[in-house]
C-alpha cells in the first residue's frame, strides 16, 4: 500500500507525550530547521542524541559498525596526540602556518560519529524515514525562497536573525545562486541531495491533484536553483539522484521526465524575459569547455596532496594541514584537497581513510542490495511501496558522490545531513546482519 503524507501515516508514539516523545519531536524538528537555521537546528538535535543514548545506550555496542566507528575513533585519537606532534612541530618551522591543533580537527568527525549511532534510534521504521523526507522537503522549501531572492531581486546579505543565531550569506559577489550558504557549490550540494525526495513525494501521490501539481513545480525549482548556482557538481548531483530513484525506469515514466524537462525550459524562458538572464548561466556553459576541463586546479591539487600522502602515509600531518602545506608553496590559495578520501588520508593517515571509507561503501552496497534486490537475488520491479527508500538511497550516492570531487562536508548542514542518512540505510538492512 502506497504512503501519502498524511497526519495517520505520523508514528502514533509522536503523539504521547513522554520522554521518547521529546526525542522524537526535537529530531525532526531539528531536521526541519537544518538548512534555515543550522545552530538552532544542532540544539534540538543535540537533545535527540541525548534522549536517544539514554534510551537505547544497552544496544549500541551489539552494532559492528558501531564498534568499528568507536575503533576509528580512538585511532583518530591516538594519530592527533602520539604522532602528529612531530608534524604540527615540522610545519611550524617551516612556517607553514600550522595554527590548528590536531585534536580540534576532531569536532568534525567525532561528534558526528555519535550523530550517526543515536539518530538510528528515531529512523527505525520506514514510517520514521518517510517523515523524515518530508521534514526534509519542507525544510528546503527556504532554500528556494531565499535562492530565487538573492538571484532575481536582489536580497543580499548577510542577513542576520536573533542576534546573529541565524546567518543566510545570500552573497552579493558570487559567481553563482548561493541563497543562505556562503557558497554555491555547498547550495548545489543541499539541492541535489534533497532533489530525490522532492521526486519521491511527486511520485507517491497516487492522482493528479493539487498536491501532486505543487510537487511537480517544486521539482522544476529545485532543478533550476541548481543549474543557477552554476555548479558542475550540483548537475552530476541530480543526473545521479535521477538514475538511482529511476532504476530500472519504466515507459510510463520517460513521459514524466519530458513534462519536468520542458517545464525547467518553459519556465526558464519566462525568468530570461522578464531579468533578462540567459537559459543557461554563462558561468556554467564556461565551466564545461574544453580548456577549463584540462586546466581544472583539482588535477594540481590531487598531484601534490598524493605527493603529501607519500610522505606520511601510515598517520598523516594533522589537522588543517593541507592548507598549510599547500599554500606554503603556491600562490594560489586553497583551504582543502577537494576530496575527503584525499582529506582524510592527509590528515590521519591511509589507515584511518581506508577504514572509514570502507565502512561507508559496506553500508551503501549493503543497502543498495535490500533496497533493490528480492529474497530471490531478483531485481526488483519499481515499487510504489519503496520510492522514499530509493530516494534515501539516492540522495545518500549524491551527498557522498559530491563530497569525493569536493569537500564540503566541513558545513556543519552537510556533515550532519550525511550521517542522518547513514544511519537511516543502516537501518534499512539491519534486520539481515543482526
Amino acid at each position: 500500500m502506497m504512503i501519502e503524507f498524511n497526519i495517520k501515516n505520523i508514528p502514533k508514539h509522536i503523539f504521547k507525550l513522554d520522554f521518547s516523545t521529546i526525542g522524537f519531536f526535537s529530531f525532526y524538528l531539528g531536521v526541519f530547521l537544518l538548512f534555515s537555521a543550522p545552530v538552532i537546528s544542532s540544539l534540538f538535535l543535540l537533545i535527540a542524541l541525548i534522549i536517544s543514548f539514554t534510551i537505547s545506550r544497552d544496544n549500541l555496542l551489539k552494532d559492528k559498525i558501531n564498534i568499528l566507528l568507536i575503533i576509528i575513533s580512538s585511532i583518530m585519537i591516538s594519530t592527533c596526540i602520539f604522532f602528529n606532534s612531530n608534524s604540527q612541530q615540522i610545519l611550524i618551522d617551516k612556517n607553514y602556518n600550522f595554527n590548528t591543533h590536531p585534536l580540534i580537527s576532531l569536532i568534525n568527525w567525532i561528534p558526528l560519529f555519535l550523530f550517526y549511532m543515536g539518530f538510528q534510534h528515531y529512523l527505525k521504521s520506514k514510517e520514521n524515514r518517510i517523515l523524515f523526507g518530508y521534514c526534509l522537503i519542507f525544510g528546503s522549501v527556504p532554500l528556494i525562497i531565499s535562492g530565487f531572492g538573492q538571484y532575481f531581486f536582489n536580497w543580499y546579505g548577510p542577513l542576520d536573525f536573533l542576534n546573529g543565531l541565524i546567518i543566510w550569506y545570500q552573497r552579493e559577489d558570487a559567481t553563482g545562486m548561493t541563497a543562505m550558504f556562503n557558497n554555491q557549490n555547498y547550495l548545489s550540494c543541499a539541492l541535489a541531495t534533497v532533489y530525490p525526495f522532492f521526486y519521491a513525494s511527486f511520485l507517491n501521490i497516487k492522482k493528479l491533484k493539487v498536491k501532486k501539481i505543487i510537487s511537480l513545480i517544486l521539482i522544476i525549482l529545485i532543478v533550476l536553483c541548481t543549474i543557477l548556482t552554476s555548479s558542475r557538481n550540483g548537475l552530476l548531483g541530480l543526473f545521479i539522484g535521477t538514475i538511482i530513484l529511476l532504476f530500472p525506469m519504466k515507459i510510463k515514466l520517460f513521459p514524466l521526465s519530458i513534462i519536468t524537462f520542458t517545464s525547467i525550459i518553459i519556465f526558464k524562458t519566462i525568468l530570461n524575459n522578464l531579468f533578462n538572464f540567459p537559459l543557461i548561466p554563462i558561468k556554467l556553459i564556461g565551466k564545461f569547455q574544453y580548456h577549463e576541463l584540462i586546466n581544472e586546479p583539482r588535477i594540481d591539487i590531487w598531484k601534490s596532496a598524493l605527493h603529501y600522502i607519500a610522505e606520511k602515509p601510515i598517520f598523516g600531518w594533522g589537522g588543517n594541514s593541507f592548507s598549510s602545506l599547500w599554500n606554503s608553496e603556491n600562490t594560489l590559495y586553497f583551504a582543502h584537497s577537494h576530496s575527503i578520501p584525499i582529506e582524510l588520508s592527509i590528515q590521519y593517515g591511509l589507515l584511518t581513510s581506508i577504514l572509514l571509507t570502507g565502512l561507508i561503501l559496506y553500508i551503501l552496497i549493503k543497502s543498495s542490495r535490500r533496497i533493490f534486490i528480492d529474497s530471490n537475488n531478483k531485481l526488483m520491479n519499481f515499487s510504489k511501496n519503496n520510492y522514499f527508500e530509493r530516494a534515501w538511497l539516492a540522495s545518500s550516492f549524491v551527498i557522498l558522490f559530491s563530497n569525493t570531487l569536493d569537500i564540503l562536508y566541513f558545513d556543519l548542514r552537510i556533515s550532519i545531513l550525511i550521517w542522518i542518512l547513514l544511519a537511516g540505510l543502516r537501518n534499512t538492512f539491519r534486520e539481515i546482519t543482526n
